[in-house]
């Protein structure tokens, strides 16, 4: 339960900073320990911020398979909170996909159940969506009316980090007066738009500035200013591999060369429109997209990995069968097996001054750092919980077994880890004990021998190993 409340917290620290691969790289084994406790409430919630993450990235069919997981959920596990999310979710994956009868369909569903429980976040997200949804319509009076609810309801945020969905609102705002041929208060908000997305381009947020401002200069027939940015639109959506936003881009575009007259260019998109639709018809994301709504609960069976899906050292669960295993052999043998703990000295402080995630890094170092020593011996290294490593080794002697202590500990103390232009200096305490030859069978009793050492070594001012054998 600590392992996966600690995996909760990381996962939401890396959506929180927009640390998208890293969320994506520890989705799996979080997930797969979510339902081997079957807490649903956070697979859902893991499912739906991957979902949008994909949506973001523009892999539209990833994110509609993860839609399809949440709705074996939700219905029976799922909170109002969530189901209003997973609402506006699957109402923004219709629009994208052109479905804009089972766009707004959910778009009112998820806005009677936000407008309930008073959820203004949701709300806001909702007006954004609705805003959208008129655009596509051809209505853009009635886009630039939600579309400022949506910002007006915002002013009552105070969470700094919803900055994305002031932008999103603005975005299609900006959209919204080009239709109306508001072009200087549209400029006001691009002015804005382009300041924020210097250096995110490969968003699909930004991929999105860039087409509607082309927008803006084709309602202004200034087509080769237009022609320039949307060209500019389309190589990053196609460095993102949207497929959707593409054929988008592609359709203004012809539309644009076409008034520039330009034979050879236009027969070059006219190719690159072909080979888009091409590919669109080959995934066929509208068929998985139907498949949601007809999605029955399935078996699903996915086995806890052996490793710690944070530092991918061996987890407790992996440590404590094995050592079972070695203690009943060494029995027998009278092999001599080291055992020691190991945790990062004032972890706390490095928690509280850098923050979650950079603790987290700090635990991958020193996990790596150990394991990469420890793998010359026939050894396994483990993360027990927290900043708490454990470890056994089968050693020949006391003074073998000290002399790796020693040198593991040289290795990893006053180790400067550099991190976000960040150096902290980190060392470790550690107790060791042994099972003195194979007389000592019970795990729990060596483990209280190597925790009493540990003590003592944090009680003698850490940064040291104390032997208790």
């Amino acid at each position: 339960m600590q392992e996966l409340e600690e995996l909760k917290i990381t996962m939401e620290a890396l959506v929180r900073e927009d640390r998208f691969n890293e969320f994506l790289n520890l989705f799996e084994p979080t997930a797969s320990l979510a339902l081997q406790e079957k807490n649903y409430n956070l697979l859902i919630d893991l499912y739906i911020k991957r979902s949008k993450i994909y949506f973001i990235l523009g892999d539209i069919q990833s994110c509609i398979g993860d839609l399809k997981k949440v709705t074996e959920w939700i219905d029976e596990h799922g909170a109002d909170g969530q189901k209003t999310i997973y609402l506006n979710m699957y109402a923004t994956v219709c629009g994208e996909l052109g479905n804009q009868k089972k766009n707004f369909e959910y778009l009112n569903k998820a806005k009677a159940l936000a407008t309930k429980l008073d959820d203004i976040l949701t709300l806001c997200k909702i007006y954004n969506n609705l805003g959208v949804y008129y655009l596509v319509e051809e209505e853009p009076a009635n886009a630039v009316e939600h579309l400022q609810k949506g910002l007006d309801l915002s002013k009552k945020l105070d969470d700094s980090n919803e900055e994305e969905l002031i932008v999103l609102l603005k975005l299609n705002l900006a959209k919204a007066y080009t239709n109306l041929g508001e072009f200087i208060k549209a400029e006001e908000l691009f002015d804005f738009l382009f300041d924020y997305i210097d250096g995110k381009q490969w968003m699909k947020t930004s991929i999105y500035v860039l087409q509607y401002k082309g927008l803006w200069f084709k309602a202004q027939q200034r087509f080769e200013e237009a022609n320039e940015i949307l060209v500019k639109a389309k190589d990053f959506a196609s460095k993102n591999n949207d497929l959707i936003l593409l054929e988008e881009i592609n359709n203004i575009l012809l539309e644009v060369v076409t008034e520039l007259n330009d034979k050879d260019l236009l027969i070059a998109i006219q190719r690159d429109y072909i080979n888009i639709l091409l590919k669109i018809k080959e995934i066929n994301i509208n068929q998985n997209l139907l498949q949601i709504e007809m999605t029955q609960n399935e078996k699903q069976f996915e086995s806890i990995s052996t490793k710690d899906p944070l530092t991918t050292c061996y987890n407790r669960r992996y440590f404590e069968k094995n050592i079972k295993k070695w203690l009943k052999e060494a029995n027998m043998t009278a092999q001599l097996i080291g055992f020691f703990i190991l945790d990062v000295d004032y972890f706390k402080q490095i928690n509280d001054q850098f923050g979650h995630l950079v603790g987290d890094d700090v635990l991958k170092s020193v996990a790596n750092m150990a394991a990469e020593y420890l793998s010359a011996y026939d050894s396994i290294f483990a993360r027990y919980g927290g900043d708490e490593f454990v470890a056994m080794v089968k050693v020949s002697s006391k003074d073998e077994l000290i002399e790796i202590v020693d040198n593991l500990y040289n290795h990893i103390s006053d180790t400067i880890i550099e991190l976000d232009e960040e150096k902290i200096s980190i060392s470790i305490s550690l107790g060791v004990s042994t099972n003195v030859n194979g007389m000592l069978t019970d795990y729990k009793e060596i483990f209280k021998l190597a925790d009493d050492a540990l003590y003592e070594s944090k009680r003698n001012g850490r940064n040291q190993y104390t032997v208790n054998t």
